[in-house]
């Protein structure tokens, strides 16, 4: 039977004329069209993790990542093999062999250079690098799929720092509230490490020391510049590490990792001032016979020969299977365990996978403690100061954050209506909205939807008022 070939939605490589969409207007609606998911520009604002707040960074010198759009869907390049990131995005997903992930930033945004104390050189592509993680749910599972060695440097972990809890369900029980959430155990709610992730990709600085980078545009002087195109090829796209511990993949780092050599595209349009950093992966073993050439190879768990998200995900169901067959009495398994009776093939339609994203940039001095960054950007967004997850900032919240103060007022061994958080901002509390390291009347007054004199319903607060 022949093949059924997708409608087609057309993306280029900018010329001077910048990037070229060709919308398929008159095109039925189609069943599985791809994700294009927009933030609003201009938005990022600093959130420093470093104990103490006191490490310095300069968002004039080296600007913070500014998420514009994330496009996620299935995708057919022109020639595979010769260039995977021209192509179209398919209106159709449901036949596919290729997906496409774009982030798009605003300005010039470089590849992140390691920003560790052992080797400290963040800004060796160029003064913006943009660090962080995109995960993907593909099975649209929380209960599957996560992190245990790094969870801190994740979307659950860190989206209160931006002022509230995302409205989703799914993201209930599954966010940190303040730096104690983050214990470790994937027992104990909140379930932080239990993300429901199947795969990520990693823009981590050890990652682009070891890769090798083909200009494709630019001077080639080993600076991410204005109208350039770079491909980067390494092991930026992993399945979850979560998973490692209980996984029979092969051809990675270590026992059990799935993080193939990919090819990264950093492009920047001078027209539009934007930086769009792509991934094209094959979701089934033709996908990545298109890629390389030649013929596919059978599913066999390697990700150091033709890989894909099929290969991936059946190594990954094959283990599950084992594991509740032979239990190994680790706690951990719970993030494999769900695996043991899907079917691979119900979960390759990039359309139906869930995404969060966690982006950020460096300090400009290393951190001898541990490695920190800069958070600037998360997707989905939150709205600031809705602590309660109900997609408003109101009196609910208002009464949530009046009630923490009540409740540890005095903690300091001072009672004045103001709860400093120890370690900060290492540490953080979703109830602090001005994210100054304080808890206060400050962060009730800016709640949107609360009168500005409700804040008065504390005691101090009157207090202070009428001083």
């Amino acid at each position: 039977m022949p093949k059924r070939r997708p409608i087609p939605l057309r993306i280029a490589r900018p010329h001077a004329a910048g990037v070229l969409f060709v919308f398929g207007l008159a095109v039925v609606a189609a069943a599985s069209p791809p994700q294009f998911l927009s933030d609003p520009a201009g938005d990022a604002v600093a959130r420093p993790t470093d104990p103490g707040a006191v490490a310095p960074f300069d968002p004039q010198a080296h600007r913070l990542p500014d998420l514009v759009e994330i496009r996620l869907g299935a995708f057919e390049p022109d020639a595979p093999t010769l260039d995977p990131f021209t192509g179209q995005f398919l209106l159709d997903d449901s036949d596919a062999d290729l997906f496409r992930l774009d982030l798009v930033l605003s300005g010039v945004m470089n590849p992140p250079g390691r920003a560790d104390a052992e080797a400290f050189h963040p800004f060796v592509f160029g003064p913006n690098p943009v660090y962080g993680f995109v995960e993907l749910d593909m099975d649209d599972d929380v209960n599957t799929g996560g992190e245990t060695s790094a969870t801190r440097f994740r979307y659950n972990a860190n989206i209160a720092r931006f002022g509230g809890v995302p409205d989703d369900d799914r993201f209930r029980d599954r966010v940190a509230l303040d730096a104690s959430d983050l214990d470790g155990n994937v027992l104990t709610p909140p379930f932080v490490d239990r993300s429901g992730e199947e795969f990520h990709l990693a823009l981590l600085g050890t990652e682009f020391e070891s890769a090798t980078i083909e200009v494709i545009s630019g001077d080639g002087d080993g600076q991410f510049e204005a109208g350039e195109t770079w491909w980067i090829h390494g092991r930026f796209f992993h399945r979850a590490h979560g998973f490692e511990p209980f996984s029979f993949a092969s051809g990675g780092r270590r026992p059990g990792e799935y993080a193939p050599i990919v090819t990264l595209q950093f492009m920047h349009d001078p027209i539009s001032d934007r930086t769009t950093i792509s991934l094209v992966f094959p979701l089934t073993q033709f996908g990545a016979a298109l890629l390389t050439g030649g013929f596919p190879e059978p599913s066999d768990g390697d990700s150091s020969n033709q890989a894909s998200v099929f290969e991936a995900l059946e190594e990954l169901q094959l283990s599950a299977a084992f594991i509740k067959q032979f239990p190994t009495g680790k706690p951990e398994e719970v993030l494999i365990l769900g695996w043991s009776d899907k079917d691979p093939d119900s979960f390759l339609e990039p359309s139906d996978w869930v995404l969060t994203a966690l982006l950020g940039s460096s300090y400009t001095i290393p951190n001898p403690q541990a490695l920190y960054y800069v958070w600037s950007e998360a997707y989905p967004d939150v709205v600031r100061g809705d602590v309660t997850g109900d997609g408003e900032a109101g009196g609910d919240d208002r009464d949530r954050i009046v009630a923490f103060v009540n409740l540890h007022d005095g903690d300091d061994g001072v009672i004045d209506g103001v709860v400093p958080l120890p370690g900060f901002a290492e540490n953080f509390s979703v109830f602090d909205i001005s994210y100054d390291g304080r808890v206060d009347d400050l962060d009730v007054l800016l709640l949107r939807n609360v009168p500005s004199d409700d804040y008065l319903k504390r005691p101090w607060a009157a207090t202070a008022a009428t001083e």
